[in-house]
């Protein structure tokens, strides 16, 4: 199935594709669909559950004070469960949203605040976090391979990242502190199959000299050799993520949903953007960087 499929020379394709839909979530943030939750940006967050009646999100905003009645971000948890966010409040504020949610639903309700100020704070250190890990990964793999192969596994790291808080934004999802931990996980998932490839493009590399034509070949036969393992433990991971977005509850479809979008982005970087740019700064380092060439000759 994949024996006539260049990976390396139609890299043109590959970073089309990607382009496409990095853009459309380039789009999405610019148009400012990426909303955050109250974990960075600050808040308060009403949580309802085992309610006695059955409302719906038009209904419960129409019972909420109206100095938060058309900011509040209402959301169903399952059955019988709720979950009301608004910018944040003062105490009196608080304590009016919280007695209207009760009597709404007729459940009691937990109150959660979260100040502008922490907020900051814990996006900030979710920042540091992921410039850490992708900084130790860097140094990682140029001690375990060399530069060239960090600098491929860094983009395909970052196309990853991109990737899924474009979906996010296009879909409209909250960015949480889950999304965080979600996107740290996909970093080692993505990596681990990154790696897989690169072990084996170094085996199967010829000790002496560098030949572009040979090392893009070896490319090849290495992505071939791994290519099915690599697309079956996706397809099984993402088999369960699926369920988990589709059945769980709210915090647990946050993980789900950037989980399913960066395997899936994972995978597909491992194999058709980070070899190919491998290749492509291994022939610019050695001078032998023809782009038009590179991307007109024909798959065999």
């Amino acid at each position: 199935m994949f024996a006539r499929v260049d990976f390396v020379r139609r890299w043109r394709l590959w970073f089309a594709i990607s382009g496409i839909l990095l853009a459309a979530g380039i789009l999405a943030i610019a148009l400012g669909r990426l909303e955050f939750g109250i974990d960075f940006r600050g808040g308060v967050q009403f949580t309802a559950t085992d309610a006695s009646r059955r409302l719906d999100e038009g209904e419960l905003r129409d019972q909420l004070p109206s100095f938060v009645e058309q900011d509040a971000v209402i959301q169903r948890l399952g059955e019988g469960g709720y979950e009301v966010r608004t910018p944040v409040l003062d105490r009196q504020q608080t304590n009016q949203v919280q007695r209207a949610v009760q009597e709404a639903l007729g459940a009691e309700v937990s109150v959660t605040s979260v100040s502008p100020s922490f907020g900051e704070q814990v996006r900030d250190q979710a920042l540091q976090a992921v410039a850490a890990s992708l900084l130790i990964i860097v140094f990682f793999i140029t001690v375990r391979y060399e530069f060239a192969f960090a600098l491929a596994a860094m983009a395909a790291l970052v196309h990853d990242i991109l990737m899924t808080v474009g979906f996010y934004a296009i879909v409209g999802r909250e960015v949480n502190l889950v999304t965080v931990v979600a996107v740290l996980t996909v970093l080692g998932y993505s990596l681990y199959d990154t790696v897989i490839i690169f072990d084996r493009i170094r085996e199967n590399s010829p000790s002496v000299g560098y030949n572009r034509r040979r090392f893009d070949e070896v490319i090849n036969t290495s992505i071939r050799q791994v290519i099915r393992r690599s697309i079956y433990t996706s397809v099984s991971t993402l088999i369960p993520v699926t369920a988990l977005l589709i059945f769980g509850r709210s915090t647990l479809t946050d993980f789900a949903f950037a989980l399913l979008v960066g395997i899936a982005a994972g995978t597909y970087s491992s194999i058709f953007i980070a070899s190919p740019i491998l290749s492509l700064y291994k022939a610019w380092r050695a001078g032998k960087l023809n782009v038009a060439a590179s991307s007109s000759r024909p798959a065999r």
